[in-house]
């Protein structure tokens, strides 16, 4: 008995060492996203020896003294004294009003990210290897070079895209400040964290897309049994697409209780993805909204005058669509993992409504559907707003409204 405990709290060397090698793998997926965050000196964690650490206070610090530096040059080189002055400049400074927004949720996005969802951060990454072990996800091939290609070309699309804008910002600018080239980073870097939360939920639903293909596989395989087909030669075989996770149904069969297990997995890891980003989500709705409401109004102000301002107003419309676009990125990584848990759905459905298999399978896959039940994978704002292809609907329909306000407005002014 005393040997058995032993083993117990000490785990086999290849079991040790194989887990090692998938959150090393899992790291790997995301590495590129982790190396541009370390430039703003946010830190999420760190790969030791095969383990997750929080970062050392050592580099914590280098953090905050980034922090501090770009907070000093944007605080010296902000015009507030021209709240005091004529109508123009009041319009030029509230143009500043949305890059005071996004500094804040830099500042408190990085602070948080490093100091205060250190161990959700872990947590999470720890979950996935565990989940990654259960799933068997060697059998699929190319799994996690897939994952750091989709990380690559999410990167290289929004680096594309911020370019573009840095471009038409610096041609359309008539006087290029030391301000304009302090603030187009915190842009990259707030459309970075947002790029940073729909890997987080590519993850989770490429996860939850190896259950669905593990139940679309079983499925098939038993309405096959219900058919007779004839063959005149060997069946060629795809050893990624035939590999039967489940397994023959048997009254001693327990994968789909596996499966649901590993759901659950997934539940949780949505709920720590959800605590983890939750504030940054908020913040980004505050920056795009604040964003859209004074651009519309310094428009219609550009819009009015008798000088030429198209170049403003092409910059205005170019950045106002990127802000709003950040909230339709959100929302589509989203709502496509709720398409992938709906159809999560279906497949267990269907697997219960066999009434060719035994009792205990079936039961099994009733106890999973009180599960899928149970953990809806939504993201939501502090529980007061769901993030789905419904939130961006809400967010253009208050901002119309805002748009017909200040549009009347304007008329008296």
């Amino acid at each position: 008995m005393a040997k058995e405990k032993v083993q117990e709290l000490h785990p086999k060397p290849d079991a040790q060492r194989d887990y090692k090698k998938k959150i090393a793998s899992i790291v790997y997926t995301i590495k590129p996203l982790i190396f541009l965050e370390y430039f703003y000196g946010i830190y999420r964690f760190q790969l030791v020896d095969g383990e997750l650490r929080p970062s050392s206070w050592r580099i914590k610090i280098f953090g905050i003294l980034s922090l501090a530096v770009i907070f000093l040059l944007f605080v010296m080189n902000f015009k507030l004294p021209a709240v005091m002055t004529g109508a123009e400049n009041i319009i030029d400074t509230m143009d500043e009003v949305p890059t005071v927004v996004v500094l804040i949720q830099y500042t408190t996005s990085a602070i948080t990210a490093s100091f205060l969802v250190n161990a959700l951060n872990i947590r999470i990454m720890t979950v996935l290897g565990e989940l990654d072990s259960m799933l068997n996800v060697e059998t699929s091939s190319d799994f996690y070079k897939n994952s750091r290609s989709e990380t690559i070309k999410f990167i290289a699309l929004f680096t594309i895209c911020h370019i573009i804008n840095v471009i038409i910002d610096l041609v359309t600018e008539n006087d290029i400040q030391l301000m304009r080239i302090i603030v187009l980073p915190m842009y990259y870097v707030q459309t970075l964290e947002i790029v940073v939360f729909c890997k987080y939920v590519a993850m989770m639903k490429s996860r939850l897309l190896m259950i669905n293909k593990y139940l679309k596989t079983f499925v098939h395989e038993q309405e096959k049994h219900n058919i007779v087909v004839f063959t005149v030669r060997d069946k060629q075989k795809d050893s990624d697409e035939e590999y039967n996770y489940i397994g023959r149904p048997s009254e001693s069969n327990v994968k789909i209780r596996n499966l649901a297990t590993t759901y659950d997995s997934i539940g949780k890891v949505c709920a720590m993805i959800n605590e983890t980003f939750n504030f940054q989500i908020f913040m980004t709705l505050v920056s795009t909204f604040t964003y859209v409401v004074i651009t519309i109004w310094t428009s219609l102000f550009y819009y009015k005058q008798p000088e030429n301002y198209s170049g403003e107003l092409v910059n205005i419309a170019v950045w106002c669509f990127s802000a709003i676009l950040n909230v339709a990125l959100i929302s589509l990584a989203c709502e496509r993992l709720l398409l992938v848990r709906n159809e999560t759905k279906v497949l267990v459905n269907k697997v219960i409504m066999n009434y060719d298999l035994p009792k205990t399978m079936r039961v099994q896959a009733k106890a999973f559907m009180e599960l899928v039940e149970a953990w809806p994978l939504r993201i939501f704002i502090y529980d007061m707003f769901s993030v789905d292809i419904t939130l961006m609907l809400k967010f253009i329909s208050v901002s119309t409204t805002y748009l017909i306000v200040i549009v009347q407005i304007s008329h008296f002014i």
